[in-house]
């Protein structure tokens, strides 16, 4: 069953009020030792993903009166762990409600791509994509946004950053992902880090994917075209964190 991933969700508050502007925040809860993959270090795989949802409520002039806050907590099973650097917070089809994106990973068929949305002001799993089909095989977000211009939203991920380092990319649509492109090799994790290194950025032109070739050898930048090619080229031959730094604030 597709909603069978996300085992227990526990409300927590009174309900919300039907009249108001939506806007939620999310993060990893109880860690858990159960999988022991470690590619993002000790406790860095949790049992629990905490979505806040605030609703800012008006008094039918234009003006906030005050706010309402619940929290939500998906608890999976023993077979599954959210395993991610962070759960992300966007709004991928431009109809003012946030989506959260995460990757999950069960203890035998590795990671997926998961993106939840808000419905009535109550998070629901809104697309998956496949689990990879091995233990300890881990799938690396780079950022989501609109890659391309067309006004739709893509996810743009490594699947295994330190063993194939493959660039996959997904355009959401509500209630689906789709696999839009798969190729290149490259990465943006070190084993053991529990941050990724690079994103996305918009320097006036069009957003980029910043990463670095798999043999950390070069910083580069990714774009994906309307045809659906991805252009590559090389921003120079340091890696550090601060070359990073530097390309996501348009420096280099």
């Amino acid at each position: 069953m597709r909603g069978a991933a996300i085992l227990a969700l526990v409300l927590i508050a009174a309900a919300l009020p039907a009249r108001a502007e939506l806007s939620a925040t999310a993060q990893f809860a109880n860690p858990t030792d159960r999988y022991g993959h470690g590619a993002l270090g000790p406790g860095h795989e949790y049992e629990s993903l905490r979505i806040t949802v605030s609703r800012s409520t008006g008094d039918g002039t234009g003006l906030f009166t005050g706010a309402t806050h619940l929290t939500y907590d998906f608890t999976l099973g023993s077979d599954l762990v959210w395993e991610d650097t962070a759960p992300r917070v966007v709004d991928l089809d431009g109809d003012g409600v946030p989506e959260i994106i995460t990757v999950q990973s069960s203890l035998t068929q590795g990671s997926r791509l998961l993106v939840l949305t808000l419905e009535d002001g109550k998070p629901i799993l809104a697309a998956d994509g496949p689990f990879v089909g091995e233990r300890n095989h881990w799938l690396s977000v780079i950022g989501a946004g609109d890659l391309d211009g067309d006004g739709k939203s893509e996810i743009a991920l490594i699947d295994a950053p330190h063993r194939l380092g493959k660039l996959v990319i997904y355009r959401y649509t509500p209630g689906q992902l789709t696999e839009i492109g798969r190729g290149l090799k490259i990465t943006d994790h070190h084993f053991g880090a529990d941050h990724a290194l690079g994103g996305l950025r918009n320097c006036g032109q069009q957003t980029e994917m910043i990463v670095a070739s798999f043999d950390w050898s070069q910083l580069v930048a990714l774009r994906l075209m309307p045809d659906g090619r991805v252009t590559r080229r090389e921003l120079g031959a340091d890696t550090s964190p601060a070359a990073f730094d530097a390309a996501l604030s348009c420096e280099i």
